[in-house]
């Protein structure tokens, strides 16, 4: 989510494999960091948002940050350290959100019971099969099939069960 950060504060306008549209709640576009928003720096993103994705499929799991050290560039990098102290608030106060809501027992336990609908339709058990699930708190009910083993979701998206349901029934069923 700092990336994300980053790319609304800065007003950046990458043109990466997967367009995630912007956050929720939304970040507003920084006037100081815009004479920063070059095009490079654009660039420079939306390679480290498409390797970011796929690095999930390999053996170093997570999402490294956005910046020069990883390869990105100096302007990208220049961007994440104007603005990495609010970043890491703005997506620490969605880690908790998201803590919150588990707590409360929502948005869990939908792929279980679509895995078990796909067994059904199918008359046997499922094959066994991974499938990461990464949520983002962006603007829509969207979603987005990275890999065979990843999809990216919205928060909107995995909130709305039948939506949800409709969207990740074809990718469960592909796998079992």
């Amino acid at each position: 989510m700092i990336g994300l950060f980053v790319r609304d504060a800065a007003g950046l306008r990458p043109r990466a494999g997967i367009d995630v549209p912007p956050l929720v709640p939304a970040v507003e576009t920084r006037a100081s960091l815009v004479p920063l928003a070059v095009p490079e720096a654009s660039a420079q993103w939306a390679r480290w948002w498409d390797r970011a994705l796929t690095r999930h499929e390999g053996p170093d799991r997570g999402f490294p940050a956005p910046e020069s050290r990883f390869g990105d560039g100096e302007e990208l990098g220049v961007l994440v350290r104007e603005c990495f102290d609010d970043a890491v608030r703005w997506s620490s106060a969605r880690g908790r959100e998201y803590a919150e809501a588990m707590m409360r027992g929502g948005r869990r336990g939908h792929e279980g019971d679509l895995v078990r609908a796909v067994e059904k339709e199918l008359g046997r058990k499922a094959r066994p099969f991974e499938l990461h699930v990464l949520e983002l708190p962006v603007a829509g009910a969207v979603g987005w099939c990275v890999s065979e083993k990843r999809v990216v979701v919205s928060r909107a998206l995995r909130e709305d069960t039948a939506a949800y349901r409709r969207w990740l029934t074809p990718v469960i069923r592909k796998l079992a």
